[in-house]
């Protein structure tokens, strides 16, 4: 059974999401305050992290940046700001996922079970280890970057999204494949998501290659 840590304040979003959660058979816990965050991610080991960007005392901003200094564990960010910018600096805060609220939690967890199954489908079905391309190194299993051999963090869907453009980088990529395959967004017919990521990909992993995005709808690299 899959694990989830639901770190939120309000007190009736967290009660909902779990009873909603535990009937799709997810293992949950709950976390409602700052303090425990860190302690209680320690001691669970969840496979994701559900976290509401506006805790009070301690804002979510700050417990993600905690969480990417020892884990890419995925995380899933909770917010009342529905701004693009606000969207843009959670996911530059590598973040896996963003959702707005009010939001159903129908939606939530179809993104829940994107961002599980894109990861576990890769490390279950790819029997390669690394995939090198250029500077650049992949270690499939466990999620690992590497340019010129330093550590480079990223989030496994970027780690995903990168090891995707490599695998196809002699075709043009449509936008739309992509969304569908990395990101499992079936029915968004436009979402600035995978924008952000690439974004990421191209500040974190500077000259060691080329992502071109051409009229907005394909990227290629080189």
């Amino acid at each position: 059974m899959q694990k989830i840590l639901i770190i939120e304040d309000d007190e009736w979003i967290l009660n909902s999401l779990e009873l909603y959660f535990k009937q799709s058979e997810f293992e949950v816990m709950l976390c409602d305050n700052w303090l425990d965050a860190m302690d209680k991610f320690k001691q669970f080991e969840p496979d994701l992290i559900i976290l509401d960007i506006n805790l009070p005392g301690k804002d979510g901003i700050t417990i993600a940046w905690e969480i990417r200094e020892t884990s890419s564990t995925p995380i899933i960010i909770l917010s009342a700001r529905w701004r693009e910018e606000d969207k843009v600096m959670a996911l530059d805060l590598w973040a896996d996922d963003y959702v707005s609220k009010p939001f159903s939690p129908r939606e939530l967890l179809a993104r829940v079970k994107s961002v599980l199954k894109r990861i576990w489908v890769n490390s279950s079905s790819d029997t390669q280890k690394y995939l090198i391309f250029k500077t650049i190194e992949l270690d499939i299993h466990n999620f690992e970057l590497k340019v010129s051999g330093n550590p480079i963090k990223a989030t496994k869907t970027e780690f995903l999204l990168l090891k995707y453009m490599i695998d196809n980088k002699d075709e043009v990529i449509l936008r739309e494949k992509v969304m569908k395959e990395i990101m499992g967004y079936d029915n968004y017919l436009y979402d600035r998501t995978i924008d952000t990521h690439v974004k990421n990909l191209r500040k974190k992993l500077g000259d060691s290659i080329s992502i071109e995005t051409i009229r907005g709808i394909w990227y290629k690299i080189s």
